[in-house]
């Protein structure tokens, strides 16, 4: 994997080759000079040889009268010469890098003032090239050896790739590194947030241990000072689409500046110009730390299996206790959505080896899950199944749907590094092992048609999960571009079986989610009254030891016609003056004097006490 120099004139070469044949030796790889001519069409053939200038580049540069040039040429050992006469530089370069192996292609902008040429909209090899690049602003006479390198950053999503070039630099050539970004210095707390910024750059890059990097925070109100500490450095780094380029080259003298794009993202399932300045898809690096995460992960192993067995008991008991607090613990503790969504990775990828060792991890869990939660309700024997069981037991349309976004949300989560907390929140919406643990529990108990309602709810949320994960990794890159039919038929097979039983199961979820639309929610007649209330009730009412009060609350109907009503009971009629006392209390103590409120007496006509 080379390092492409792309020089269109001999104006370029000082500018150009120096940078790139730094980079090539801090990666430790070659450097492909390519010299651009201009030509209607290129020859039918091309004629190139490493370390040393071919016929054609010789005569290229003797017609350009390239003396100082071939000289600075012929000092790189690791090097080859590439004359390519074609009609344009820019898409002769691009051709080169989809084609062959280049890890990194340095060229020069058309506007050296930094006013152009420094996004992704203004230059074509930031927007199309499949490797990094690094686009050079300031003319030859700011270029120099990169020993003090300043890395700019500004939340960019290409300062980590600034950053780990300039430390590959600084360790080639030992030198040093100022990592800086600006902030506004009208309240400290920037500096503090702007200083942990750059820490958190240096984590994600993994350059904790660097001993070349020092950070620094720039006040944007000191353009003069900031500029003198860029002067200070031999070549300053910006990530792409960055809006400083044109303002770093205005007040700076000394420094060249380079900005810089990472490796691209993955190439998305449907080409377009919507949206690719700010592109979503994973890029080579995210991807391969994602797959190797999903492989790890879905593999059944002791630590799995482990985990697994403990969240079946807290869930198992959080269920017989009816506690959800204690079933969301659960639900966080249970690896179960890993080997899901290398599930939905197998289907985007076109893996089958993936998909039968996540099919493998699963398939062992549940029985594994259902078998303690079934010992579990054999040994603690209860009366009838809590509410939070029989809750697992009737899902409907809507479960299918939270399990489709959760999927997708754990999906895209996982390929993004700074979202991962999020998981946490995704393994508690969708509920993976409560299900299966009421599986295990109403068949100890010989419920099986909550056993049947679980186990469909457990099957809902994992054909959703894989589905919409699979949908998910397709829509931020990650296919295989190389896939036989055997592999492209088991895919093909795969999500016709899984959709086939999505449409089977639409069946029993709608008729469930028309009968809980039909019988309605459960809902108490009355809200309590808060204690500031009711305490006043009773003091009054206890200074007669034969008044009770039997009922006491806001109606939870908006259609009722009073506020608050009271039902109180009495051996004995009481007078209409006792109930307008017991309303003067509450009004006092609601602190609303036109409140409508019932108050209800029940005669007692017996009484029965036990001795």
């Amino acid at each position: 994997m080379a390092v492409l120099a792309l020089i269109r004139n001999h104006r370029e070469l000082g500018q150009v080759l120096p940078l790139a044949a730094e980079v090539a030796q801090a990666r430790d790889t070659s450097v492909c000079a390519l010299c651009w001519q201009y030509a209607e069409a290129p020859p039918p053939g091309g004629e190139s040889r490493n370390s040393s200038l071919s016929e054609a580049a010789s005569r290229y540069l003797q017609e350009h009268q390239q003396v100082p040039a071939l000289a600075r040429l012929s000092k790189y050992d690791n090097c080859e010469i590439r004359v390519q006469p074609s009609p344009d530089a820019t898409e002769s370069a691009l051709e080169i890098a989809k084609h062959e192996e280049i890890q990194f292609l340095v060229a020069t902008a058309d506007d050296q003032d930094g006013a152009e040429g420094a996004t992704y909209a203004t230059n074509s090899l930031l927007k199309k090239a499949p490797c990094s690049v690094a686009i050079l602003f300031g003319g030859p006479a700011r270029t120099s050896q990169a020993r003090k390198i300043f890395v700019l950053a500004d939340d960019n999503p290409h300062d980590g790739a600034a950053l780990f070039l300039a430390h590959q630099l600084v360790e080639a050539n030992q030198g040093e590194i100022t990592l800086a970004r600006t902030e506004a210095d009208y309240e400290d707390v920037n500096i503090e947030v702007g200083q942990q910024g750059l820490n958190q750059l240096i984590r994600d890059t993994g350059l904790e241990d660097s001993e070349h990097i020092e950070c620094q925070i720039l006040r944007k109100s000191q353009r003069a000072k900031n500029a003198r500490t860029m002067d200070a450095h031999d070549l300053v780094l910006v990530g792409a689409n960055s809006s400083f380029v044109s303002t770093i080259i205005e007040f700076t003298r000394h420094p060249a500046v380079a900005v810089i794009k990472r490796a691209p993202a993955l190439k998305p399932w449907r080409h377009g110009t919507i949206g690719e300045e700010w592109n979503p898809l994973l890029s080579p690096a995210d991807y391969a730390d994602l797959l190797g995460a999903l492989r790890r992960g879905s593999l059944l192993t002791l630590d799995f299996l482990i985990m697994l067995g403990l969240a079946t008991i807290v869930a198992s008991m959080g269920l017989l206790q009816d506690s959800p607090a204690v079933v969301i613990g659960s639900m966080l503790l249970a690896p179960l959505m890993t080997p899901m969504l290398g599930c939905g990775m197998a289907l985007a990828q076109a893996n089958p080896k993936l998909g039968n060792t996540s099919l493998a991890s699963i398939g062992s869990g549940t029985l594994l899950t259902v078998l303690i939660s079934f010992v579990i309700g054999v040994l603690t024997p209860g009366v009838e199944l809590t509410p939070q069981i029989y809750a697992r037991g009737a899902p409907n349309v809507l479960d299918l749907v939270i399990a489709a976004a959760s999927g997708a949300a754990a999906a895209y989560a996982s390929a993004r590094p700074n979202l991962v907390g999020s998981i946490a929140g995704v393994a508690i919406a969708t509920a993976l092992v409560p299900p299966l643990c009421s599986v295990g529990i109403s068949i100890a108990y010989l419920q099986f048609g909550n056993a049947n309602g679980a186990a469909l709810l457990f099957l809902t949320n994992f054909i959703a999960i894989v589905l919409f994960a699979a949908l998910t990794f397709r829509s931020m890159g990650v296919r295989t571009t190389r896939t036989r039919s055997r592999q492209r038929r088991w895919v093909a097979a795969t999500v016709a079986v899984m959709a086939l039983v999505t449409i089977v199961l639409l069946g029993p979820l709608k008729v469930s989610l028309v009968r809980d639309l039909l019988q309605g929610k459960p809902k108490p007649n009355l809200y309590p009254l808060s204690r500031t209330v009711i305490e006043p009730l009773k003091d009054y009412v206890e200074e007669n030891p034969d008044v009770e009060i039997l009922t006491a609350g806001r109606p939870a109907s908006p259609y009722h016609r009073s506020d608050v009503v009271l039902v109180i009971g009495a051996p004995f009629d009481l007078d209409r003056q006792y109930a307008q006392e017991l309303i003067n209390i509450v009004r006092r103590e609601m602190r609303d004097p036109n409140l409508k409120i019932e108050v209800h007496c029940v005669r007692e006509l017996w009484q029965e006490s036990s001795n």
